[in-house]
């Protein structure tokens, strides 16, 4: 009888766990060096972009990018958008002006039926009281979710 209920409390154990699916559907493209400076000195090296597109738990998508490069400037931030709300997030430099980060561009809280996404995005950097502003694009992403 003990080692009925043992095994009934086993059983019951397992069915009441479920395993999660750990694999998230992703898609990335990147591309190549890309500058842009203006008349007043402010320069942005891009060496490296990889933006991704993956699905998220609330059953959308994230699109981010992960950016490397340098910057001629005091200092530099990205902006974002969330579904609607726009935020600037700070680039991170190191002594020699370099940096490499990943930022979260956008969100969707429901499915996209477009079947390629493209994001853009602005990096803004601050030079004194100049500001240099490019407008940097995705590589069309294949929609996971289409």
């Amino acid at each position: 009888m003990k080692k009925l209920a043992i095994l009934l409390i086993g059983v019951v154990a397992m069915i009441s766990c479920s395993k999660e699916d750990a694999t998230t559907k992703e898609v990335t493209c990147q591309k190549s060096t890309e500058s842009y400076n203006n008349n007043n000195g402010a320069i942005l090296t891009l060496t490296s972009q990889e933006w991704h597109l993956k699905e998220n738990e609330i059953g959308g998508i994230d699109v981010g990018v992960n950016i490397r490069g340098t910057i001629q400037g005091d200092s530099a931030k990205i902006r974002t958008y969330g579904d609607g709300l726009i935020g600037d997030a700070k680039i991170e430099l190191n002594d020699k002006s370099e940096f490499s980060q990943d930022f979260e561009i956008f969100f969707t809280s429901s499915p996209s039926s477009e079947e390629f996404i493209a994001a853009n995005t602005i990096i803004m950097v601050f030079s004194g009281q100049d500001t240099l502003k490019a407008n940097i694009s995705s590589c069309s992403l294949e929609n996971i979710q289409h």
